[in-house]
């Protein structure tokens, strides 16, 4: 990983993301007088529920919170190739640096140029709709039955080659980082995050063996939707949720450029995996 510099990577402002569900005041307080330092201002990003865009300059973005405000402040920093400091307030938090009790020292290390960059393959799905519609996931996208509507009926294409006739609640598209979510819990395999691959995991099948498979990050996934299926939706990190059109095509591949996230200490996904399965 290369090393991280607030001067290099842009250093007119810090942002700040925060969760609606916890009390950041602290952290905030901390930030501003780390910021003011450093000779750098703070944008307030609000929160996870309800972001601000980033503005031009920034250098880096500080998230408070649990990985899913981590995700929420990689999807506002991606489009600007800004780093991601997460800070967490929950359990394991796969996504972030460390824990809130240690974050003083976090921002010592960055303005000391001692953090280093990590680098995630995040996911492009296109809908086809008209016009179609782009999204950025960096765990997964869910393309799922709606409850109460009978069986998901897709096609599984890679790189326009037929793979997997699917009959069941449908399938999950997830890159290494969002392995460990919803696709262990569907029975697929955990990644490590440093791979370029795409995670492909069928949810709850009727007549096929293949439990998931694991595709090179360079791979384009195609989901078709049968005339006879379900209506279905695409959840994109648990959070966002688009019509699928019926009958109706998803793409997902690889963005073109990484998500990237601030560490400052060593840890391993291993051991966050222990921790966390």
């Amino acid at each position: 990983m290369r090393r991280f510099s607030l001067v290099s990577d842009g250093s007119g402002s810090v942002g700040v993301l925060v969760t609606p569900s916890a009390e950041c005041r602290p952290q905030i307080l901390t930030v501003q007088a780390w910021a003011a330092e450093q000779g750098v201002e703070v944008l307030d990003l609000g929160t996870s529920a309800a972001p601000r865009g980033l503005g031009p300059g920034c250098g880096l973005v500080i998230a408070l919170g649990g990985d899913g405000t981590i995700l929420r402040a990689l999807q506002l920093a991606m489009p600007h190739q800004v780093g991601v400091l997460g800070i967490n307030f929950g359990n394991v938090g796969f996504l972030a640096d460390c824990h809130r009790d240690d974050f003083a020292a976090a921002l010592d290390d960055v303005a000391r140029g001692e953090a280093r960059i990590d680098e995630r393959t995040a996911l492009v799905a296109t809908i086809g709709t008209e016009p179609p519609r782009t999204v950025v996931a960096f765990n997964d996208v869910v393309v799922a039955r709606r409850p109460g509507h009978g069986t998901a009926r897709l096609r599984v294409e890679v790189d326009g080659e037929a793979v997997l006739a699917l009959r069941g609640d449908g399938v999950v598209i997830a890159s290494p980082t969002g392995s460990t979510a919803y696709n262990v819990g569907a029975g697929g395999p955990a990644v490590a995050p440093s791979l370029d691959a795409i995670v492909v995991t069928p949810l709850a099948t009727q007549g096929s063996r293949l439990r998931s498979l694991v595709l090179d990050g360079g791979d384009t996934v195609r989901v078709a939707t049968e005339p006879s299926s379900a209506p279905l939706s695409a959840e994109i990190d648990g959070r966002t949720i688009h019509d699928v059109p019926m009958p109706g095509v998803l793409e997902v591949q690889a963005a073109p450029h990484k998500a990237r996230l601030v560490r400052t200490r060593p840890r391993t996904f291993y051991s966050d995996l222990a921790r966390g399965l």
